[in-house]
């Protein structure tokens, strides 16, 4: 086997997005032999390649089996900071990305990586100086740019002087959200919103985006939503946790009414800062094209708020509006459909089978997904990810044909992926205008 042959292919599999077959490539080169640097070579890139799958723990083992050897690979550090990180282990996260900054003090990777770490940790002052040093040294960092506009949603930077996209963020702030008090939202409140905030989104040509494409409203509670979703796309079993997972749902016509329910959702106030979001639906399987979310933690709270909330849409945007309570994630349904029926008088339909228990164990230990203990809550009002969001709403808008998006002016098409989504979706849930 020529092996030069197949690290050239395994490389530029990897370029090209090809995770998988790049990682199968890079395994088979392990199985032979092999000086000890060529070898720390390939795992400190197999390693990162674990990373990208989402093999959190193989890859760290394997970026530290490369490291051992070749303890100056300012790369193999940061990828390994990124890894710790991900597994929970912030501390160790931390001394890796010291390490890659020690040996590479101009890579903005490695600034990058820091700053999730110290956002992790709740550190966000510092995780903003570190993501503005990242882009201080690579303007076009994307990965940063987002990074630090998701940051911006929790902390606000008290500094004079800071990057561009804080100064956005502080002017963006500076917008009123809040709804008038027992009064319908008007359409022209929602256009005034929106243009004084693209006004100075458009002022600094920095071509900004957010890869999101929900609006959250977060406490400091850790639903740990992509752990339980693993479990279910993996094993097809509900794990425990989402038996008492409830939500308040809203479901608004068109863009401007979900407008006008981020404003509420923005200023409601629920005695445990419930997690709130507003959404486009894109998942291709799951009804619907504009939802409102508010997370509860039990039957009880969910129709609590539900009613409170009922009163509330119906005196701000529109007496044909209501809010319902749901249980747990709509994926759920397509395998079990008794789990969604809800019961308010007894026990529920559905409930959790304990010979899930060892299934839901086995995966947390191959496949670690820790809940953040350090998880800050969002900053009410209007934040620059808000408006980034919103232009991708009105690109959700125009797919499905809601025609009010119009009302938020003559804006070119941005977001192609969201434009296109919305279209196809039209073809299994007409769009009623």
């Amino acid at each position: 086997m020529n092996l030069q042959k197949l690290y050239t292919e395994a490389a530029q599999d990897a370029n090209s997005g090809q995770y998988k077959e790049a990682i199968r490539k890079f395994e088979l080169i392990l199985t032979h032999e092999m000086g000890a640097d060529d070898k720390a070579n390939v795992c400190a890139l197999l390693g990162g390649l674990y990373l990208m799958v989402g093999n959190n723990e193989q890859g760290v083992r394997t970026l530290e089996e490369a490291l051992a050897v070749e303890p100056n690979n300012a790369a193999g550090w940061s990828n390994l900071s990124e890894g710790l990180r991900l597994l929970g282990q912030l501390d160790e996260a931390i001394e890796a990305s010291h390490k890659a900054i020690t040996l590479m003090p101009n890579d903005a990777e490695a600034h990058n990586n820091l700053a999730n770490t110290l956002q992790e940790m709740g550190r966000l002052e510092d995780a903003v100086s570190s993501y503005e040093h990242a882009l201080k040294l690579n303007p076009d960092f994307y990965d940063a740019k987002g990074n630090l506009i998701k940051c911006l949603t929790a902390y606000t930077s008290p500094k004079a002087v800071s990057h561009p996209i804080s100064e956005i963020n502080k002017k963006i702030r500076k917008i009123s959200i809040v709804p008038s008090a027992k009064k319908i939202i008007s359409d022209a409140q929602v256009v005034q919103l929106f243009s004084k905030s693209l006004n100075i989104l458009e002022s600094d040509d920095l071509e900004l985006e957010t890869e999101s494409s929900q609006v959250y409203r977060r406490n400091s509670v850790d639903m740990n939503c992509k752990r339980h979703m693993s479990i279910f796309d993996q094993h097809n079993v509900i794990p425990q946790y989402c038996f008492g997972c409830y939500k308040v749902q809203v479901e608004p016509r068109t863009i401007i009414e979900l407008v006008k329910l981020l404003m509420i959702f923005d200023q409601l106030k629920l005695e445990d800062n419930n997690t709130r979001k507003c959404m486009i639906e894109l998942r291709p399987e799951i009804p619907g094209f504009y939802k409102g979310l508010i997370y509860c933690s039990g039957l009880e709270q969910a129709n609590k708020i539900s009613d409170a909330v009922d009163v509330i849409v119906k005196e701000n945007i529109s007496s044909t509006l209501s809010a319902k309570v749901k249980r747990g994630c709509s994926e759920y349904a397509s395998s079990f459909p008794d789990y969604p029926e809800i019961n308010n008088s007894g026990p529920q339909l559905m409930n959790y089978n304990e010979d899930w228990i060892p299934i839901e164990d086995t995966h947390d230990r191959d496949n670690p997904i820790p809940p953040r203990k350090n998880l800050q809550p969002s900053l009410s009002g209007l934040n620059l990810q808000d408006v980034l969001i919103i232009k991708k709403w009105i690109d959700y808008a125009r797919g499905i044909e809601d025609l009010s998006f119009n009302l938020l002016g003559n804006h070119a098409l941005h977001d192609y992926d969201i434009f296109n989504e919305a279209q196809a979706r039209t073809a299994k849930f007409p769009y009623a205008k």
